[in-house]
């Protein structure tokens, strides 16, 4: 695919271009979690809820990775826009030795001790076969964490250069790979949980694999290069001061979201482990039918932004915009009404309790009440990190997932119940939009009066 020019032609054209790939690629990402959460719920609710109660540790993770990603993508997408492709080099590979950084914060899960003192505050309770399902299924991610970081960075640089294509064939790398393995390790092989996570690093390293060869290789040449081990030398921490003030706060965006999932776990399992199971469920499905259109579309939104930031076109930006928020509609339309009516073959995929899945169902039909406003809070978030304000994002971030969703959690619980204390997830949604919305209107006021 020719790499795409952010700055001219059509804007709904440009951004379907974009986004369409990049759907894609969160699609097949989000099958990678999918595929390992349905074939642990057939090993049973206890591995099922290790792996939830794993969820939270990985989206920490993730949120690291996405700081450094959204920084760099800011930087890189604005050095373009602006014509310094010498910039958009270094600030490429001062991302990618960052990134490795981040992994070394992995560690401690190579160590049981460590590994059962994590997951007990996350909600094991001390149950030895959660602890060890834990255990097993975290191992592998300080090993397959370079394999993410490395192949997070080099898509983030591919689509700031208008190339959304070759991180979705990067995920389908990922994802077959993972696909085909799953269950010959969990069951074939009798690896348990274990297997999950074994057939997820192979699948990564595969991708990086392809990463590496497209971005290297002959036809590579003439675009920027993202180093597999960069070089220990002066400069390389340059941009880390710059890539951190942008990512800081969409780490802790992130962050924060992982907190408060965490702590809604705790809520839930006070209940029984059935109800923990059924958010896990109602989680990945949801991830599956609304999540991967709506970040798909803020990652092509994001680079897109940043560009025509850089040129300091502000009425494309904002037809940026417009554009995602129809072309997210559109699709969560046809999405939201199937799901809500039909949610039940969904979830049977999962093999959960009866009563798992009759709270599964609850969450979903919540949660879709939650669509248009998580779509808005998400694209002002790429806009907010397109521009460099990333802790306008953050701050409505925090409002959403702790300030409004813990209090509300916990109070549903104790005034409705298993069945009423799901109704938190749109209340929280409406209010992290309009923190968002109040920002974006200000930042717009800050850029037209510099624009003119």
């Amino acid at each position: 695919m020719k790499n795409l020019d952010l700055g001219y032609g059509p804007v709904m054209g440009t951004l379907l271009r974009m986004s369409m790939p990049a759907i894609g690629m969160m699609l097949l990402n989000t099958l990678i979690h999918l595929v390992d959460t349905i074939f642990v719920s057939w090993l049973g609710e206890e591995p099922m809820t290790a792996v939830s109660l794993s969820f939270p540790v990985f989206l920490v993770f993730f949120a690291l990775l996405e700081g450094v990603g959204a920084g760099a993508t800011a930087l890189v997408g604005q050095s373009l826009g602006r014509g310094n492709r010498r910039g958009a080099q270094l600030v490429a590979i001062s991302a990618v030795a960052l990134a490795y950084v981040v992994c070394l914060l992995s560690i401690p899960f190579f160590f049981r001790g460590a590994s059962m003192a994590i997951f007990n505050s996350l909600g094991a309770n001390g149950n030895p076969a959660i602890l060890d399902s834990a255990y097993r299924y975290g191992f592998w991610l300080p090993i397959t964490a370079p394999f993410i970081a490395f192949t997070f960075i080099a898509n983030c640089v591919f689509r700031c250069q208008g190339d959304t294509v070759s991180p979705l064939v990067c995920m389908a790398t990922a994802n077959i790979v993972n696909g085909v393995l799953d269950p010959i390790l969990i069951f074939l092989l009798g690896m348990g949980v274990e297997g999950a996570a074994v057939a997820t690093f192979i699948g990564r390293a595969c991708a990086s694999v392809y990463v590496y060869r497209k971005m290297w290789g002959p036809r590579g040449a003439t675009g920027l290069l993202v180093p597999v081990t960069p070089r220990l030398r002066r400069g390389l921490t340059r941009y880390w001061r710059q890539i951190a003030s942008i990512g800081i706060p969409v780490t802790l965006s992130s962050a924060t979201g992982a907190i408060g999932f965490g702590w809604v776990n705790k809520i839930l399992a006070g209940f029984g482990h059935y109800a923990v199971t059924a958010m896990m469920i109602g989680l990945r499905i949801e991830d599956f039918a609304s999540t991967v259109v709506i970040s798909g579309v803020s990652q092509a939104l994001t680079p897109f932004l940043a560009f025509n930031y850089g040129r300091r076109d502000l009425p494309r930006m904002l037809k940026g915009i417009a554009s995602a928020l129809v072309i997210c509609g559109a699709f969560m339309a046809v999405a939201a009404t199937a799901l809500f009516i039909f949610p039940h073959p969904f979830i049977a995929l999962f093999k959960p309790s009866a009563k798992a899945a009759d709270l599964a169902v609850l969450y979903i039909r919540a949660i879709i009440l939650s669509y248009p406003f998580a779509t808005v809070q998400v694209l002002l978030g790429a806009f907010f990190v397109a521009t460099g304000r990333s802790l306008y994002g953050t701050v409505a971030q925090l409002v959403r997932s702790i300030l409004v969703r813990v209090p509300l959690a916990m109070l549903f619980a104790a005034l409705f119940g298993e069945r009423g204390v799901w109704w938190f997830l749109p209340f929280s949604w409406i209010a992290g939009c309009a923190v968002a919305w109040y920002f974006a209107r200000r930042l717009i006021g800050r850029i037209r009066a510099k624009t003119g």
